[in-house]
This record gives structure tokens, C-alpha cells and sequence, in this order.
């Protein structure tokens, strides 16, 4: 090894010696550091009893504040604003303007040095209430076609209670699930529920009953297959017939079983019968655990029936005949 390698080496190996005695000194003599979280969401407690008395919020001057943890230095990428808890409750406010004062609790091992705030202005109004539906969706963006398989719920609606200003903006409830959970079989789940407005957003100081249900699902995904008509009896010396139905028919189901459907048949249809226009529903069965996609659709098939007028004889024909 030549002199200058040697020298480089030297260099080296003190920088690694210098930086290591670094982080034995603080992280042993100087453990603690202080770190500032930004926008730490709110939480509310006491909604329920709010509602109780008929009454709900509807506004809150902040939607989260900055917070400032002493923690561990090993631990200053374990922790996000996630993980700090500042909650307000509302359960004794009144209708109109209420100044609310805030609790914040850091992670284990971890103090509060401070917090930007420590009271908020929430405001109440009267409390109006609605039954919905439950919708059961993925958290996050997923693949368009993927949509959980819901086998079995414990309800099929639930009560949601707010603001009066603020209901119609509701366009659904959901219940939510993690995508990564949900496997092809199908197993018990425990879902949160949550008011969603017409993009999807979170509704916020809406307070569900229940606010969690229990429910049977797997991965499931959304498909258009082919739809097959099998009709007899069309056209006779008397009346023709004509019939429109849709070429598609979209479905839902796990993946499993909807890879092998490409068509659904449906059942034979004797149109014969038929002297007016009038609406038939197509009998169609599905696979087990296979719905059509929108629960209100039901395949039918339009009959137009029109009456084929024979030529009338003239009376100059008729007449010509009795003379001739």
C-alpha cells in the first residue's frame, strides 16, 4: 500500500471513529430531543351526549394545531402527527358559539413541551337526524373494477345524526375496509362507519348508530358480461314482434368466480303469446355469492307487437267481380 492510500485510509477510518463517539454521546448523555408535529388532527369526544340533547357541532375554528414532543432520538422516525392524541370534548356545549379547551397526550415515551393552541371555538346548532343506507368501500384508491364482496351484514342502515345545516351535504354512509386485508375467501371483518359527501370527503361531527357494524366479506371486482337471449315465437301472419334488451349486464362477485363468467343466458321466452307492447323480465341465475352491480337492476326485454293490417278490397273490385 503507497503512502497516499495509507493516509487515505487514516482519514477514514478517524471520520467513521469521530462519527461513531458522536452518536454514543448523544444518544447516551443526550437521549431526548425536541420535535415539532404540524397540523395534528382534532378529535371529539362527548358527540353522543351532544346529540342526546339534540344538538350537534357544526364548526370548529381549527382543524388541527402544532404540537412540540420531547422523545427519544432512536424514536424520531417512528412517530408522526398520527400518532398524538388532542381531543376536545363537546358534551357540555350549548347552542351558539363555545370556547373548548383541548387535552394533548403524546405517544409512550414521549412529554407535551407545548401546543400552538389551547382552546378552540365550536360551534352548535340543532340537531336533525336520517336512516341510510350502507355502502362498504376500500380506504384509498384502488383499481376501478375492485370492490369488496360484501356475503352478509349486520346492518343494513344506520342512523345519522348532525347538524342541520349540514345533513343534506351527506350522501352516503361507508362502512371502510383495508384493501390489503380483504383476501379472495371470505371472512368476518369489524368496520368503521363514516358520512361521506358527494366527492368521496368525509363529513365531519356526524355521529353514526352504530358507529362500527360487524360484517362477511372478500375481494371482489365488477365485470360486463355478455348477455344471451334464447326467444321463440316471433313473428306470425297477424302480428309482428320486435324486442330490445341489453347486449351487457354488469356484475358483481369474488374474483375467483367471476373469471369464469364471460355470458349470462337467460332463460327461454315464448313471445307468441303477447298482443300488446308490454315489459318481460328476463330470468337469469347467478353463481353463489354473484349480484348484479346495481341492486336495483332488473333485466328486461321491451316488446314492441304491432298488428299487420291485410289489403282491403276496393268496392270498384267488388263490384267488377258481381258484374263480371
Amino acid at each position: 500500500m503507497t503512502s497516499s492510500n495509507r493516509r487515505v485510509l487514516n482519514i477514514i477510518l478517524a471520520l467513521l471513529v469521530s462519527v461513531g463517539a458522536w452518536m454514543f454521546v448523544v444518544y447516551n448523555y443526550y437521549p431526548m430531543t425536541d420535535v415539532k408535529y404540524s397540523d395534528v388532527p382534532l378529535t371529539y369526544e362527548g358527540q353522543k351526549e351532544l346529540a342526546d340533547r339534540g344538538l350537534a357541532v357544526s364548526e370548529a375554528s381549527t382543524k388541527g394545531i402544532s404540537v412540540r414532543l420531547s422523545q427519544k432520538r432512536v424514536n424520531f422516525n417512528n412517530y408522526s402527527a398520527k400518532d398524538i392524541k388532542v381531543v376536545a370534548n363537546v358534551s357540555e356545549c350549548v347552542a351558539g358559539e363555545n370556547s373548548v379547551s383541548i387535552n394533548v397526550s403524546g405517544p409512550r415515551d414521549t412529554s407535551v413541551i407545548s401546543h400552538d393552541i389551547d382552546t378552540i371555538k365550536v360551534m352548535v346548532e340543532r340537531a336533525e337526524s336520517e336512516y341510510m343506507d350502507i355502502d362498504v368501500i376500500y380506504s384509498g384508491s384502488t383499481a376501478e373494477e375492485e370492490e369488496p364482496m360484501v356475503v352478509d351484514i349486520a346492518n343494513s342502515s344506520v342512523e345519522v345524526v348532525c347538524a342541520s345545516s349540514k345533513l343534506s351535504s351527506i350522501k352516503k354512509v361507508a362502512a371502510v375496509l383495508n384493501r390489503d386485508e380483504v383476501g379472495d375467501t371470505i371472512k368476518s371483518y369489524t368496520a368503521d362507519l363514516v358520512a361521506l359527501d358527494a366527492d368521496g370527503n368525509v363529513v365531519p361531527y356526524a355521529v353514526l348508530y352504530p358507529s362500527e357494524i360487524s360484517l362477511d366479506a372478500c375481494a371482489g371486482i365488477v365485470k360486463d358480461v355478455a348477455l344471451e337471449l334464447k326467444i321463440s315465437g316471433g313473428t306470425d301472419e297477424d302480428y309482428e314482434r320486435k324486442y330490445t334488451a341489453p347486449e351487457t349486464v354488469k356484475i358483481k362477485g369474488p374474483v375467483k368466480e367471476l373469471e369464469k363468467i364471460d355470458k349470462l343466458t337467460a332463460e327461454e321466452m315464448d313471445i307468441s303469446y303477447y298482443y300488446e307492447n308490454t315489459d318481460l323480465k328476463l330470468e337469469l341465475s347467478l353463481p353463489e355469492n354473484v349480484v348484479f352491480y346495481d341492486p336495483e337492476f332488473v333485466p328486461t326485454l321491451k316488446l314492441i307487437v304491432t298488428k299487420i293490417e291485410k289489403p282491403q278490397e276496393t268496392e270498384n273490385t267488388e263490384n267488377a267481380e258481381e258484374q263480371g
